[in-house]
């Protein structure tokens, strides 16, 4: 096996002590299972530090953590350029040193981002097999979603997900993929609806499961205010705007509205916070946390978690919610409704942009408390016993079978 042709795995975030950043955290877990059957060739990613591996990995180049840092010092002082087109000339740069990595001992790339077009081109012209996982839905998709959006509300200006340069950069990289893995639902819908994706499109559902803490969480919010919970860093797509409509009409119309609180944490964008300012600011007993220290701590005294985003390929907030035994309202485009809803189901999966069906679910929960604690026992049972494990070893069958065909 030594002499063979062996795989390399290259993902565009970093390491961290326990595994990864958000998708190299997949990659981690993998590429140890890959060197332990001897189809490793190495795990690359866009800066290491100083943590080691028991398998071969290394940086995309020994000077990316420097220029990482660089790069960032610049744009906290000096605002040099857009927050989409900074992330755009990390992609860039990435994909630059990325195409140094290929040579002819590689039978295939397994990347967990598509913005490679100059890797992959030169994967293809050596006979490389390129196979793909997405972390989130395939990029049109989202354009076309955010784009509809912004019309409706009456917004424009640009972020990385309308950014027309990052469009064509995936664009010009995607034909060269020979497959598609997609192991979220919503994932695989988008990429086998999407006209220009020529690829073979797997199916392959499974989850990356965030570091949850391993001491025991007690969940016991008072009685007297029910206490409804959102997290994320908001942007247009996390739906935010739908869950402000639907506390807006509870608010309006509901005789036990003094005794219900909705708890918002995390940063807001530009945009966001316009819309807000715009349409929002008088909605009654909303609580706007910012900056969370500690995701633990904001959960410890919810009731209901709510995830409204319009596309959210696996929100960990979802997970982390569940781990506390909170019940969970979450839309049909987050692929973590597939785990949650599992068996007995701890969510309620709902249409995106549905504000009623967000307003009627959170009076379910606030009108049967203990059926909602009762559903929340459940997520954290699906979430607890769903082995991540399962779905590294199928993606690593999968591979294997296609390096002995």
């Amino acid at each position: 096996m030594e002499n063979k042709k062996k795989i390399l795995v290259v993902s565009f975030q970093s390491l961290t002590e326990e595994s990864g950043a958000g998708m190299a955290r997949l990659g981690y877990y993998l590429s140890d299972v890959l060197y332990k059957r001897g189809l490793l060739k190495d795990f690359v990613v866009f800066s290491k530090g100083k943590h080691t591996t028991s398998f071969p990995s290394s940086p995309v180049s020994r000077w990316s953590r420097y220029m990482l840092f660089a790069l960032n010092k610049m744009q906290n002082k000096l605002h040099f350029t857009s927050q989409h087109n900074f992330r755009f000339i990390q992609e860039k740069l990435f994909d630059f040193f990325c195409a140094h990595k290929i040579n002819s001992s590689i039978s295939t790339l397994l990347v967990t981002q598509p913005f490679l077009p100059r890797t992959f081109k030169k994967a293809k012209s050596l006979g490389v097999k390129i196979i793909f996982i997405p972390a989130n839905p395939e990029e049109n998709y989202i354009y076309k979603l955010l784009a509809e959006e912004k019309q409706k509300r009456h917004v424009d200006g640009v972020d990385a997900y309308t950014f027309d340069d990052r469009i064509n950069f995936f664009n010009k990289a995607i034909k060269y993929v020979d497959t598609v893995l997609c192991i979220h639902p919503t994932v695989y819908t988008s990429y086998q609806n999407a006209t220009s994706v020529k690829a073979e499109i797997v199916k392959m559902i499974g989850h990356v499961k965030p570091d949850l803490h391993a001491a025991i969480i007690e969940n016991n919010p008072s009685e007297k205010i029910f206490r409804v919970g959102y997290i994320a860093h908001t942007v247009l797509l996390k739906g935010l705007q739908y869950l402000l409509e639907a506390w807006n009409d509870i608010m309006n119309t509901n005789k036990e509205a003094g005794n219900m609180q909705l708890c918002i944490a995390g940063g807001i964008d530009a945009t966001m916070q316009g819309i807000i300012n715009r349409d929002f600011s008088s909605v009654k007993n909303v609580e706007y946390a910012g900056h969370i220290n500690s995701v633990d701590g904001f959960l410890t005294d919810k009731h209901l978690f709510v995830v409204p985003s319009l596309v959210d390929a696996g929100p960990y907030t979802a997970l982390e919610a569940a781990y506390h035994s909170i019940p969970i309202i979450i839309t049909e485009n987050c692929g973590s409704a597939e785990l949650l809803s599992r068996g007995e189901s701890g969510c309620k999966v709902i249409p995106i942009k549905d504000a009623n069906a967000i307003k009627e679910n959170i009076l379910w929960a606030f009108n049967n408390r203990e059926a909602a604690r009762k559903m929340g026992a459940s997520a954290k049972h699906n979430l607890e016993t769903y082995d991540m494990n399962e779905l590294i070893v199928n993606i690593a069958d999968y591979l294997q079978k296609k390096q002995e065909a």
